[in-house]
């Protein structure tokens, strides 16, 4: 009872007293920001790491979840209000400040009206200070994750978690792709994990009870995902391949495209650019972190193999209208740092997907890729993406499908 105490404490002296000095001087160095998904005293709260630098009155803040670090230059302090836009995607922060921060996290921008209540403390690197207790059980390691056991929306995920002392980091994998990097604690016997990486913000917390059993867990990432989960440890859990989940419907073999570019223009696979190339058709958007992650990768695949004959498409899919999708698309193109090709293709939808996607069956999710050689023949398609945040998934698939696009280049 008295860590509740503790902790609600500690969110309503942030909230009520961030802005009760007269002067408006922001400190520098390390933060801990608390966005609250509900009203609930602590219940839903999703604690994060950021560092706030100061260059000649310029802000820039650094964001930290376990080994990523999110640069969000899109920082600016004017009187006594922060506003920070996060990179990528639409989120962004606004806050009053003083001695702490309050204000408002608005996870797709403000405009979008949606917001949550978001707090900071400056000074402060642990990430869950309100629970001190010295770890009773070290569970690193991999484990089945069972989001909604025992109910008909069950899904079977894996949990691979790395223990050093309390401090705990790692990912959770599902046959959609992985949720990128956690970074939490276990106090006592309890788990901590939590992310905001501007895409996801998502609490994980779960009580340990003996080194191969987790029960009464919670995930939540808004007011209306709020999970139950259990877990049970097994070094071999693993979740079927990507390559497995779909495939190519019989009676197609090769894959057409069409779609407006950043400019406007309208481009066709069809096209002198994609002729007699090997080409990886990405399917995603830029509301997608597993896509920024699957665009990251094949940038640098990209730039190696780009003068032996190789192509990259993204085709994305975003709001209803180009005009509306184009800001998002191009800013989306501009993180990744990539030069080939980003087409608005269709809204988001299951309906819109199918039709764009009409080559592919199974279980598709976003990302979904194809890879075809120079004849235009679909070689390789597999639905998710596990980025670098999954180690050694990430090092097998992009060993993979090096190995893939170099035999595909060698073949006339």
């Amino acid at each position: 009872m008295m860590k509740k105490i503790y902790l609600i404490s500690f969110a309503a002296v942030a909230w009520l007293s961030a802005c009760t000095t007269g002067e408006h001087k922001l400190a520098t160095g390390p933060w801990l920001g608390v966005i609250q998904l509900d009203s609930t005293g602590g219940k839903l709260d999703v604690p994060f790491n950021f560092e706030l630098k100061n260059d000649s009155g310029t802000y820039s803040m650094t964001i930290r979840n376990a080994d990523e670090l999110i640069n969000v230059d899109e920082v600016e302090l004017v009187g006594d209000t922060l506003r920070a836009r996060l990179p990528v995607f639409t989120s962004e922060l606004v806050a009053y400040c003083g001695d702490s921060l309050k204000g408002f996290y608005y996870p797709k921008g403000v405009q979008a009206g949606t917001r949550y209540k978001f707090y900071a403390l400056a000074g402060q690197i642990d990430r869950f200070p309100w629970y001190s207790e010295p770890p009773a059980f070290n569970i690193t390691g991999r484990w089945w994750f069972i989001e909604n056991p025992g109910s008909p929306d069950s899904t079977v995920m894996v949990a691979e978690l790395k223990q050093d002392g309390s401090r705990v980091t790692g990912t959770i994998l599902s046959t959609t792709g992985d949720y990128r990097y956690f970074e939490g604690k276990v106090s006592g016997n309890r788990f901590y994990f939590s992310k905001n990486d501007g895409a996801q913000t998502i609490i994980v917390k779960g009580e340990i009870s003996d080194e191969n059993t987790m029960v009464n867990g919670v995930i939540s990432g808004s007011p209306k995902w709020v999970s139950p989960w259990r877990a049970a440890k097994d070094p071999q859990a693993k979740l079927p391949e990507a390559d497995k989940l779909v495939r190519v419907k019989k009676g197609f073999d090769t894959f057409e495209f069409a779609g407006k570019d950043i400019s406007g223009n309208m481009v066709k696979s069809s096209d002198e650019k994609f002729r007699g190339k090997v080409l990886a058709v990405l399917a995603g958007g830029s509301w997608c972190p597993n896509c920024l992650d699957e665009g990251r990768y094949y940038k640098q695949l990209y730039e190696k193999y780009r003068d032996q004959g190789f192509e990259v498409v993204s085709l994305c899919f975003e709001d209803k209208t180009f005009k509306e999708s184009q800001p998002k698309i191009e800013r989306f193109a501009k993180s990744i740092g990539a030069a080939y090709t980003f087409l608005y293709v269709a809204p988001r939808g299951l309906e819109q997907r199918d039709s764009v996607l009409y080559a592919i069956e199974g279980q598709m999710a976003y990302p979904t890729s194809m890879i075809l050689d120079r004849k235009g023949k679909i070689r390789r398609v597999e639905t998710g993406f596990s980025g670098p945040g999954t180690g050694e998934h990430f090092v097998t698939f992009a060993k993979e499908t090096e190995e893939l696009v170099k035999l595909l280049l060698e073949e006339r």
